[in-house]
């Protein structure tokens, strides 16, 4: 009875730790973050291994270094940790703090994505799209695209838009493909706004030709109308 009263006093002083060095790093006091959380990484807590492979990725508090990040991306990525499994394979994908690896880069935004991982749904599809590390499929990068467009990612949004429009891995349908780029652009996204500038200004894609929206889509993109 006293050995698991015990525990539960270690798993509590562990939380309140790990409440203290979020705070701390939310409130960009690193150093104090560093000290909490490195010893949690230490003993395995999860998110204190992702927020440490944070800080090194970005030098918050530490010399950046980039292969320290992606040992501690690794430790949370393999207990599950979701993002970390993303931030890994991204770094596998690009080289960072690693040799390039894109096999592993599929493994690791694929865990992601199965996750439900908005950012790995979307960089298991541009993969795919590329054919870099699997085989090149239109019709999976569709599937993760659409997946990641319907939780708001507007890289998504634009791409899958692009793809509809074109026919390319799903069934050509002009009003669903601007749809999506209609959610981009009204989320901010320069290159979705952009497109749909063009699409006002020529008349294209089922929409008619409006001078005026085009001038304000031009504007939302940071582009002057020609």
């Amino acid at each position: 009875m006293l050995t698991g009263f015990l525990a539960g006093v270690v798993v509590a002083d562990a939380s309140n730790d790990l409440q203290k060095g979020l705070h701390a790093y939310q409130q960009r006091d690193y150093a104090t973050a560093l000290a909490y959380l490195r010893p949690l990484a230490e003993q395995g807590v999860v998110e204190a291994q992702r927020k440490l492979a944070v800080m090194y990725r970005h030098g918050l508090g530490v010399n950046k270094d980039d292969a320290v990040a992606i040992s501690w991306y690794r430790k949370a990525a393999e207990q599950g940790h979701v993002r970390a499994q993303n931030s890994l394979g991204v770094m596998y994908r690009f080289g960072l703090g690693v040799s390039k690896d894109s096999k592993e880069a599929v493994k690791w935004l694929t865990a992601a994505a199965e996750q439900d991982d908005a950012k790995g749904q979307e960089n298991i599809a541009m993969m795919y799209l590329d054919g870099d590390g699997v085989a090149q499929s239109d019709q999976q990068a569709v599937y993760w695209l659409t997946k990641a467009a319907r939780q708001g990612q507007m890289k998504s949004q634009l791409t899958l838009g692009v793809m509809t429009l074109a026919g390319r891995g799903v069934k050509k349908d002009e009003q669903q493909g601007m749809h999506w780029i209609m959610q981009s652009a009204n989320q901010g996204y320069p290159q979705a706004a952009e497109a749909l500038a063009k699409a006002y200004a020529d008349g294209l894609y089922g929409l008619e030709q409006d001078l005026q929206q085009a001038r304000h889509w031009y504007q939302r993109a940071g582009k002057k109308f020609q």
